[in-house]
């Protein structure tokens, strides 16, 4: 049964504690390249996993400078993740960088197109996985994740941060190929927000939106970007192999280096992702740090806690201690869907024993 260690603070001295039981395990050669996998967040997002706590993370593990790097991949939609010289830029304006951090360094390329194959387990699937030359080609990797919801997949948290975060342009595009928004004419106003952000130009206004199914990427961005809530996912039969396809990627990313350990903050826990500007109020009150050697019991942990917890004062009705509150905020999502094929994949085990600091 895997092993997850939970320390309920999220200062240097916590992180420490907590990272502790993984040094030996992280024992590195002097010429070993280690990529820190992070999400540097939006422009305009405040809740993403900051510079502070990386570094600490690269602190307690003892990484060495100068072999050491921060890293993340480019996106599909429209912002300033897009491609490689803005992401520095903006990773540059969110803190991250010397004399803080380690240097920061886009996994994928200028344009989010270079990229290695690496076959999926079990050849349950034709195409080969896309994962990110860096990712692929560094000698070990630490995944930080910063938990919280996700309007196609309920949360996000260490899988999908291996699965979507270490992909290229080309593993996106095929992870989302089943994914089709809709509109809902009574509700759309017309305002353009959605056409002004499709990364294909699928959106056209007629006066009211109306979306091309032959353009969409179905990178999802639409929905996010509605103020009306007029655009939705048609799930269907997409729902579970959005999630097979995720968790196949996360195996392909976790066996394409040495993953020394993946640690999960459950802080600032938003309804939506760090890909947004405005995540929205806190779900629950900060819970903690967590790290595992295995991404599946990590998350399924991190799950537990959020669903075993308080919702925020003053936020969400009905999300009271008890209720998984992840599906009950993306109506229509299944937030283990991506547990349960992680599992299958043989990433990890939703089975854990929960080791609290101090207890």
């Amino acid at each position: 049964m895997a092993k997850v260690h939970l320390a309920r603070g999220s200062g240097k001295d916590s992180i420490s504690a907590l990272l502790e039981p993984y040094l030996k395990g992280a024992a590195l050669k002097a010429t070993d390249l280690v990529a820190v996998k992070i999400h540097a967040g939006e422009q305009g997002n405040t809740r993403f996993v900051g510079p502070g706590r990386v570094a600490a993370v690269v602190e307690a593990l003892r990484l060495t400078p100068g072999r050491v790097f921060l890293t993340d991949t480019t996106v599909l939609y429209r912002g300033r993740r897009l491609c490689a010289p803005d992401y520095l830029l903006l990773s540059s304006e969110h803190g991250f960088g010397p004399p803080v951090t380690p240097p920061f360094i886009v996994a994928d390329g200028l344009r989010g197109t270079d990229d290695v194959e690496i076959p999926l387990p079990g050849n349950s699937d034709p195409h080969p996985a896309r994962i990110a030359r860096v990712i692929a080609e560094s000698d070990a990797m630490v995944v930080i994740s910063h938990f919280k919801g996700h309007l196609l997949t309920g949360f996000g948290g260490a899988v999908k941060n291996l699965g979507m975060g270490c992909a290229s342009r080309a593993g996106k595009l095929f992870m989302h190929s089943g994914i089709r928004p809709v509109t809902k004419a009574s509700k759309c106003t017309g305002c353009g927000n959605c056409a002004e952000h499709c990364p294909s130009g699928a959106i056209a206004l007629t006066p009211l939106a109306s979306i091309d199914p032959d353009a969409c990427v179905g990178c999802g961005e639409c929905i996010q970007r509605c103020p009306a809530g007029a655009i939705g996912t048609d799930w269907g039969q997409e729902k579970g192999e959005f999630a097979r396809r995720l968790a196949l990627y996360a195996m392909a990313a976790f066996s394409s280096t040495r993953v020394l350990v993946c640690v999960n903050f459950v802080t600032d826990v938003a309804p939506d992702c760090d890909c947004l500007g405005d995540t929205g109020p806190e779900v629950v009150e900060d819970i903690g740090v967590l790290a595992s050697t295995d991404p599946v019991a990590l998350d399924q942990a991190c799950l537990d806690l959020v669903t075993a917890a308080d919702g925020a004062s003053g936020t969400f009705s009905g999300t009271g201690r008890g209720v998984e509150k992840f599906g009950l905020l993306h109506p229509g999502t299944d937030p283990e869907a991506q547990l349960s094929e992680a599992e299958a994949v043989g990433l990890g085990s939703r089975s854990f024993d929960l080791v609290e600091l101090g207890t």
